[in-house]
């Protein structure tokens, strides 16, 4: 087995169907992992996170819509609901697709937050299905509270408070996992937020998926990190007619570029800020490129490439 550990982030609008049925995200899941699978086969050693926007957005809305019937779950554990079904979901299409010689392990991870970001005061994270503004006007009746964004013309989506990652508690679980041969899927959703001062306290947010797998891959010293979506990768002026694939660039230039609000708020901008982060702090690659070039971007032939 190759000494190089590659992490895989899989987003989750890119592993959601249309439908959402949890057979048809099943088998979106099963394409997803054929190129992976390949990689394991390769040699490498992998770890695999994920994003939950639009899942855990719909189980908020199913608890909301059950409320009179059962006890809603609060946010977080609705977090931790979707990383068990995804990460099973992972789990047992690479098992699918590599057979019971492959040895693949599923943790549940929680991930430590300030309690004083500022995130917490204004929700940007956008999670679960776009409303139309007579949706919203019935899903307002269902959860006041909730903090909904116009994300294009007509069309809004929840948003809900996304902290900073600052570590990853079952980090040792992880490394000593991928020491023993294991396929590793971790920080699923971005991880279950929490406050870990004197004890953990679970906390009412999403953590962007990249920026946690960003800190996951730096600490594990991950030889590449690769943010996999639904498009070929960072886009300039992506919402034109005039937009333009950015093939390879340098960290700081990407920076630039982000500064000046190039890319889309809780979509692209924090795979470009996750990428920014990997390159700066190892020194090493880190790529964005669509889902079904999972290969040819960890061996850096696909997608943005981000370097230092």
């Amino acid at each position: 087995m190759s000494k190089e550990i590659i992490v895989l982030a899989l987003g989750g609008n890119a592993i959601a169907n249309v439908s959402r049925t949890f057979d048809s995200q099943y088998s979106a899941i099963r394409d997803a992992t054929k190129e992976i699978a390949s990689l394991a086969r390769d040699g490498y050693k992998i770890v695999i996170t994920h994003g939950n926007g639009p899942q855990v957005g719909d189980a908020m809305l199913r608890n909301e819509c059950a409320k009179d019937l059962v006890p809603p779950l609060p946010l977080y554990a609705c977090v931790a609901e979707t990383q068990g079904m995804l990460g099973a979901m992972i789990q047992a299409s690479l098992l699918g697709h590599l057979g019971r010689d492959f040895k693949v392990a599923s943790l549940i991870t929680n991930v430590t937050v300030l309690a004083k970001d500022p995130a917490f005061k204004n929700p940007t994270k956008p999670i679960g299905s776009f409303f139309t503004k007579d949706e919203l006007r019935k899903i307002k009746k269902l959860q006041p509270s909730a903090s909904f964004r116009e994300m294009v013309p007509g069309k809004f989506r929840r948003v809900v408070p996304s902290p900073n990652p600052i570590s990853v508690i079952e980090l040792n679980a992880v490394k000593e996992l991928i020491e023993d041969g294991y396929i590793v899927i971790a920080c699923g959703g971005g991880g279950i937020p929490v406050i870990n001062k004197n004890k953990i306290v679970f906390t009412e947010a999403v953590i962007d998926k990249d920026l946690a797998s960003e800190v996951l891959a730096t600490s594990i010293g991950a030889s590449v990190f690769v943010s996999l979506t639904d498009v070929a990768g960072a886009y300039e002026n992506f919402r034109s007619k005039n937009k333009k694939l950015i093939r390879k660039i340098r960290a700081d230039k990407l920076k630039e570029l982000w500064d000046d609000g190039k890319f889309e708020e809780g979509s692209m901008k924090p795979k470009v800020k996750a990428a920014i982060r990997f390159a700066e702090n190892t020194g090493k690659n880190a790529v964005i490129a669509a889902v079904g070039k999972a290969r040819k971007a960890a061996k850096l032939k696909s997608g943005t490439i981000v370097y230092k």
